[in-house]
């Protein structure tokens, strides 16, 4: 039973203690521990820059201000290496916001080797958000219930110079 607890208990304990060791660096990541604003929705940055084919910051802002429109505040996870998809150098939260026009505290840049499908999963878990993503969580969906949801998952694609969206936002 105590092992059944804390196999549940790991990601999350994980990200904190990986948020508390970023926060000592200096840096200022999306603060989990505090409860989201209204309307947060978790975006998975890493897989919607790549919505409109090969990475890109314009159509990820552009997605970013389609889900503004819409009511909901983004709160936005990426990989380690989305810097080096979108550029030539490690992107930082501050450098991301300039790039999305989201406020750093709203993004989240896991550190390498640090998969970020677990921090989307568990703040979106922890605070019973809906993630905007194309990827399904298989793999994840026995750790974090919530994924499998209906309605939790909310994708989308860019085309023709706008956000098609699948379901609703």
């Amino acid at each position: 039973m105590y092992q059944d607890i804390l196999i549940l208990l790991a990601p999350s304990l994980l990200v904190f203690v990986l948020l508390i060791w970023r926060r000592a660096r200096g840096t200022a990541p999306v603060d989990l521990a505090r409860q989201p604003p209204p309307n947060a929705i978790v975006v998975d940055g890493s897989n919607v820059m790549h919505w409109g084919g090969d990475p890109s910051a314009d159509v990820l802002a552009r997605v970013l201000r389609s889900i503004e429109t819409k009511g909901h505040t983004p709160i936005v996870f990426f990989d380690a290496s989305v810097g080096y998809k979108l550029g030539d150098r490690y992107y930082n939260e501050t450098k991301l916001e300039s790039l999305t026009g989201i406020p750093a505290k709203h993004i989240c840049v896991v550190d390498k080797g640090v998969v970020a499908d677990e921090g989307i999963l568990a703040f979106a878990s922890d605070h019973g958000l809906r993630i905007v993503t194309n990827d399904q969580f298989r793999d994840w969906r026995v750790q974090f219930p919530h994924a499998a949801k209906k309605g939790t998952l909310v994708g989308g694609q860019w085309r023709d110079g706008a956000v098609k969206w699948r379901g609703t936002l």
